[in-house]
């Protein structure tokens, strides 16, 4: 790809996440605990992977596993997550949704959805699914 495209694609992906989290703010802070998108991603992996560990759940998030261990601690000081150990290996931790988080991850992900259908208003659907096969393109690299 040529370098003079990159800073303005990059500028535009940036503002669009921005503007992205911007959408979900104020209807994330009518929730009854302190959510941000990250850690509707973390539910929501959650939800879909329930008895997770840490280190998948760190591989997935991309995200270091002492950044993981504080957000895992609050998430389980607001009741959302609880961890058990593992029945085969007692020395790993398996991560689990309580049905408090539960609940949350599925008011978050009606939140999530509101937005991406706000932010994707412009697009046809024809565009919509290039979109997608853009973004799915592009993470091949990083994973």
């Amino acid at each position: 790809m040529p370098d003079d495209i990159t800073a303005p694609l990059g500028r535009a992906f940036t503002a669009t996440l921005n503007r992205l989290r911007g959408a979900m703010r104020e209807p994330l802070s009518t929730l009854p605990v302190s959510l941000g998108p990250p850690d509707i991603g973390l539910l929501q992996f959650l939800l879909n992977t329930p008895g997770a560990t840490p280190q998948c759940l760190a591989r997935h998030q991309a995200r270091d596993k002492a950044q993981l261990t504080r957000k895992i601690k609050a998430l389980e000081a607001q009741g959302l997550i609880r961890r058990e150990a593992d029945p085969d290996d007692g020395r790993k931790v398996r991560l689990f949704l309580s049905e408090q988080g539960q609940a949350m991850a599925d008011a978050a992900e009606q939140i999530r959805r509101a937005a991406f259908a706000e932010l994707l208003q412009g697009l046809s659907r024809s565009e919509q699914e290039q979109l997608l096969g853009l973004l799915q393109k592009c993470q091949q690299p990083l994973e």
